[in-house]
């Protein structure tokens, strides 16, 4: 089952914002929690529960400077031939994905315990873990206990999946950061954070990242890329596939996207920098500067505008009443943009 994706925030002030500046579209889809029936199988389903099926667990715990560590293990998890997703959901902690040279996934957990003595600590670790379900779409999940004032522990994910995987992946947390790296042999790859940061480097195939506080890194895609946010700053390098990016609050900046980019914000700044235009550009803030360069042999069409500010260029563009237009070589793409302050087109 695929984790399911619903709208975090609905507001009417932003959407008339939105409609004001043209580019709502419908809205952004957001993440949600896992509920225990996403976990529910419409089809009988293999379940285990882990660190039983673990190996080097660590029975006494390492003192950290607010309480204890514990490492329970690797698990390794057969994925068959016709497995076509595999979902991890982490409530509280961090999750870390790459691509390794190993025969079957491994997950490795690690507990963290804080603001506990030993034995309290170890009590509250005994009691955390993970649940897998196998079937067509495999699903990983970890559960806890809360102790002391209504805590709960930070269990850390270290995923390692095997080359030539084909099947989708998506990964949730609620309070932790998630991290992709040089994963290029996966389906469609969805990563969703309530409270964390996001990064992923080195993808391959598709990719959709949302947050809703945190921040998102992703550099080195070779395919198209999606990022959704409400409160944080995307930075994005070296997209060669189509770029969308959309905010609420936060800057975006963008460096050598070298198909079509979106980028829209409703309060924040955008500067966009690229070696080569190869798509339309849709860029668009209502409360900051946006900022665009690109090199002055592309052929693009131009059509700028700035509510309140004059806008600086050195490109050959007619600029008049607070607006840029033009068309530049071939005209073979649109550059469009818009801002209700300073906004800025000049050559890379």
């Amino acid at each position: 089952m695929r984790m399911t994706w619903k709208r975090l925030i609905t507001s009417a002030s932003l959407a008339a914002v939105l409609m004001y500046m043209g580019i709502a579209d419908g809205g952004s889809a957001g993440a949600r929690p896992l509920s225990e029936a996403d976990f529910e199988s419409a089809t009988a389903q293999a379940s285990v529960s882990a660190p039983a099926a673990a190996v080097s667990l660590e029975t006494t715990g390492k003192k950290t400077g607010t309480g204890y560590s514990f490492d329970k293990g690797i698990t390794r998890v057969s994925l068959p031939a016709g497995t076509q997703s595999v979902s991890i959901a982490n409530t509280n902690g961090t999750i870390e994905i790459k691509q390794g040279n190993v025969k079957e996934m491994e997950v490795h957990m690690t507990v963290n315990v804080h603001q506990a003595n030993s034995d309290e600590a170890k009590a509250v670790a005994d009691k955390a873990g993970m649940k897998v379900s196998k079937g067509a779409d495999l699903e990983i999940r970890t559960y806890s206990e809360s102790y002391g004032n209504w805590r709960y522990p930070s269990l850390d994910l270290t995923v390692t999946l095997p080359q030539g995987i084909k099947a989708e992946l998506q990964a949730e947390t609620e309070n932790g950061n998630l991290s992709l790296s040089k994963v290029s042999s996966t389906g469609r790859i969805e990563l969703a954070a309530v409270n964390g940061n996001i990064s992923a480097s080195g993808i391959g195939n598709a990719l959709k990242l949302h947050t809703v506080n945190g921040n998102v890194q992703v550099s080195e895609a070779k395919n198209r890329v999606e990022v959704t946010l409400t409160n944080g700053n995307v930075k994005a390098e070296q997209i060669a596939g189509a770029l969308t990016l959309k905010a609420t609050n936060g800057n975006l900046s963008v460096k050598d996207a070298l198909a079509a980019v979106e980028a829209v914000t409703v309060a924040g700044n955008i500067h966009v920098k690229s070696r080569k235009v190869g798509g339309d550009w849709k860029v668009t803030t209502a409360v900051g500067d946006v900022e665009l360069a690109w090199p002055g042999n592309a052929g693009v069409v131009v059509d700028a505008e700035s509510a309140f500010e004059e806008i600086e260029t050195d490109f050959p563009l007619t600029v008049k009443n607070h607006r840029a237009s033009g068309k530049l070589g071939a005209g073979t793409y649109q550059i469009r943009a818009k801002s209700m302050a300073g906004l800025s087109l000049m050559k890379n």
